[in-house]
């Protein structure tokens, strides 16, 4: 009968599959970032487990939207209006710094206009930076981190866009030379997660999980394993 009872409440455990565009320190394949570890004690404290994936950013849209996967992290608010089969989890799992990249350090780089001069690139389904160029007249949309760093390396475009501690951390791991960040952050956004539709009844749920972990310093805890001072 013990064990009876203990396969029913395995049986019970949901799995949900979880998909982001994120790398390192973010973000592993072996879901070891912190996102990746926030979002697992926020579920599981909600009693579900998650199975984490990386996929490019706008592929992990579309399998989220279309509900091959079930959730994706992280992302700006207002993405769903693009894609009406997502809904946000209002509490943020952390903000992103986007920040230009680039070879020459002394150019002058104040924000998204003074980029209007330059040949830009960024991550296709990065929404930010899409609405920020949107008339620019030199703008490249590439799949991935590493197809984005190529171009900028290879001398195909002036600056690329990226997220600033990911950016300081892809240099320094790849042992990349000559790429500096140039200038502060062009913006600061909250970031998000999204379930398919079919989950909107944890939104609440995961929010307050989220808003909790603030609260009592596991957030806080987790990051400063994973990132410690970069």
């Amino acid at each position: 009968m013990l064990g009876t009872a203990v396969a029913c409440l395995s049986a019970q455990v949901q799995t949900l599959s979880l998909v982001t565009d994120d790398v390192y320190p973010r973000s592993t394949p072996d879901g070891r970032g912190f996102e990746d570890l926030i979002l697992k004690e926020a579920f599981r404290r909600v009693g579900i487990s998650i199975r984490t994936s990386q996929l490019p950013s706008e592929r992990a849209l579309i399998n989220v939207n279309q509900g091959i996967d079930d959730g994706l992290y992280v992302k700006i608010a207002g993405v769903e209006a693009g894609y009406p089969n997502l809904v946000r989890v209002p509490e943020p799992v952390c903000d992103y710094e986007f920040a230009a990249f680039g070879r020459d350090p002394s150019l002058k780089i104040t924000g998204y206009p003074s980029l209007a001069s330059y040949s830009i690139a960024f991550i296709r389904g990065w929404k930010n930076p899409e609405a920020a160029t949107a008339g620019m007249k030199s703008v490249t949309r590439v799949k991935d981190d590493q197809a984005l760093f190529e171009m900028l390396l290879d001398g195909r475009v002036d600056l690329i866009v990226y997220e600033s501690l990911q950016g300081r951390l892809w240099i320094r791991n790849h042992g990349l030379t000559g790429i500096h960040q140039i200038g502060p952050p062009l913006a600061t956004s909250e970031m998000f997660l999204y379930l398919n539709a079919r989950h909107r009844d944890l939104v609440p749920r995961l929010a307050a999980a989220l808003r909790d972990m603030k609260a009592d310093g596991t957030w806080s805890q987790i990051i400063h394993s994973v990132v410690g001072n970069p």
